[in-house]
């Protein structure tokens, strides 16, 4: 793929946020480009990412993450492990748009390495996993500035409800073989969704340690991402991204989070053929 190009999409649960902006970054499909990918052309990226994220949303306590990536797109299909399977498509106007299903994989009552979960959380219940389609809708409004907005709709498992992201992304600096983009983002979820992972019905209240906590639908935080992609050749690159959010008081109202500011991040390298 042309390293020229960039992607700062901040959209998914927060780790998935912060996953898929060092993953698009490094695969080199960005809002700067308007061309189109060639249809007979297949590129595969690999990457190994090491980081830190909360163990929860609203957690104060943090997690290291070991984590291998992997990237495929020919023309405008594309597989990933953030993004899930899907197509894209983008005019030489700056309009783009995406379709993909993924998987949520929910929330654990018990520690994990590989989901949001923490022993703190005993006696809420595991959130089970849920098959999701993801629609984003964007447009460039100058040669480094995009808008963009994301709905991610529950098509089976939990029944966790839907969640929608809306933002801005620019590219602060960029050069042959260094990109730095600022992704700003407002994330909100319906009520059943903002229910899920923010509220504690009576149940849970009686067997946790947590009070009753009535989520309602609307914003539940707000985020901001810096991304660098430094291009080393044709093939290899480093990626690093660092995510802050912060929690509206339609969540940290709730007893769950116990930090309304937390930040995440994380570095890869990655080697595209």
């Amino acid at each position: 793929m042309n390293r020229k190009k960039t992607q700062a999409e901040s959209s998914r649960m927060l780790i998935k946020a912060l996953l898929a902006s060092a993953v698009m970054l490094a695969s080199g499909i960005g809002h700067a480009d308007n061309s189109t990918p060639d249809p007979d052309k297949t590129d595969v990226t690999l990457g190994l990412g090491v980081g830190f994220t909360p163990r929860y949303m609203g957690a104060d306590n943090y997690r290291s993450l070991v984590l291998p990536m992997l990237g495929i797109q020919r023309g405008v299909l594309f597989a990933d492990s953030t993004r899930g399977i899907g197509l894209q498509w983008k005019s030489s106007s700056g309009l783009s748009a995406s379709a993909a299903v993924n998987y949520d994989f929910g929330r654990s009552d018990k520690n994990t390495s590989s989901r949001y979960g923490s022993n703190e959380l005993a006696g809420m219940g595991t959130v089970q996993g849920a098959t999701v389609a993801d629609f984003t809708l964007g447009q460039e409004l100058l040669p480094w500035l995009s808008v963009s907005g994301e709905a991610e709709l529950r098509m089976a498992g939990e029944h966790r409800g839907n969640r929608y992201r809306l933002g801005f992304e620019g590219i602060a600096f960029h050069s042959d073989t260094n990109t730095v983009a600022l992704d700003v983002d407002a994330h909100a979820g319906d009520g059943r969704y903002n229910q899920t992972y923010f509220g504690v019905s009576d149940e849970q209240s009686r067997l946790s340690r947590f009070s009753t906590f009535r989520a309602d639908s609307g914003i539940y935080a707000y985020s901001a991402a810096l991304n660098w992609l430094h291009t080393f050749d044709a093939h290899w690159s480093a990626s690093t991204s660092l995510t802050l959010t912060h929690y509206t008081d339609q969540a940290r109202g709730s007893s769950l989070v116990e930090s309304d500011a937390e930040a995440m991040g994380i570095a890869a390298l990655n080697y595209t053929f």
